[in-house]
């Protein structure tokens, strides 16, 4: 079965699934060890569907698939075959109740097209499709919108957006999806030096979202913060030692967002580890 047929096939019977009860199943909602895991939970809830767009090895797929419930879906993207093996053989092992959860080893980009993996000294887990002299390895790619179109998948409620600097083309591949006014809540990693690396700043991504009616909540080592970006302050001060940004629409996600309240600056919160960025995120305006 070539692999357009088992999307098909596999998203055809994620659609129908009724997750029958297995009583070796633990049924536990699980409880954040990180800051990360802390939003998840604040904003995931029973029955929802979420893509978890540059999976890894499945940590948060597992977690959200956990939040959502036998009745949720989650839908895991990797291109990276040895990080996907990875996360489908820790998907096969865990011991929890959760929603089903499909992989696709594809990654997600702005064109349908072969993808080239940026692999710094072997590391999978910080591939990237940025441009480098070497570590390369040929990958397939696809849209989001193109895969949603072929799979017949439902808008997802949640998307969580990690792909090490790609974010933007990511988002330019849902441009229909936006497009139909779809408005996802989205937890999305914004690093200045990542997204500089494929030549674009982080105020292009934040001014297109901007557009589409999304505002943010970035998540500073000292709690949520919320900010208005514009071209010359992208980001609030903090941010220097942070990476990842919750998009979310005022109206439309009012009550998740509620949810976050105990987590922002200010309101003394008590906030589980944070890993910190590989370097500062600050902008190159060289």
């Amino acid at each position: 079965m070539n692999l357009i047929a088992y999307l098909k096939t596999t998203a055809k019977q994620l659609l129908g699934h009724q997750q029958a009860r297995k009583p070796r199943l633990k049924a536990q909602r699980p409880k954040p060890a990180s800051y990360e895991e802390q939003i998840y939970a604040a904003v995931v809830g029973e029955g929802d569907l979420c893509f978890d767009i540059g999976a890894n090895r499945g940590d948060v797929a597992i977690f959200l698939a956990r939040l959502a419930g036998s009745s949720g879906k989650i839908i895991a993207f990797e291109p990276a075959w040895p990080v996907y093996e990875s996360l489908c053989a820790n998907i096969q092992s865990d011991i929890y109740r959760k929603s089903p959860i499909l992989t696709v080893p594809y990654g997600l980009a702005a064109t349908e097209s072969e993808l080239s993996i940026q692999v710094p000294n072997g590391n999978y887990g910080m591939g990237s499709m940025a441009q480098a002299e070497r570590w390369r390895e040929a990958q397939s790619g696809a849209t989001l919108d193109a895969f949603r179109a072929l799979t017949n998948l439902p808008t997802p409620d949640f998307m969580k957006i990690d792909v090490e600097g790609a974010e933007w083309l990511v988002l330019q591949g849902a441009a229909g999806m936006f497009n139909a006014g779809v408005r996802p809540l989205m937890l999305i990693e914004i690093f200045a030096p990542w997204e500089q690396a494929f030549g674009y700043q982080p105020w292009t991504p934040l001014a297109w979202l901007l557009e589409q009616g999304y505002r943010f909540l970035f998540a500073c080592p000292n709690g949520l913060v919320e900010h208005l970006p514009s071209s010359d302050k992208p980001f609030p001060p903090d941010y220097i030692q942070a990476y990842n940004i919750v998009a979310f629409v005022p109206e439309q996600h009012a009550g998740r967002i509620k949810n976050l309240e105990s987590l922002r600056a200010g309101h003394r919160p008590k906030l589980f580890p944070m890993f910190p960025p590989p370097i500062p995120n600050v902008i190159d305006k060289a």
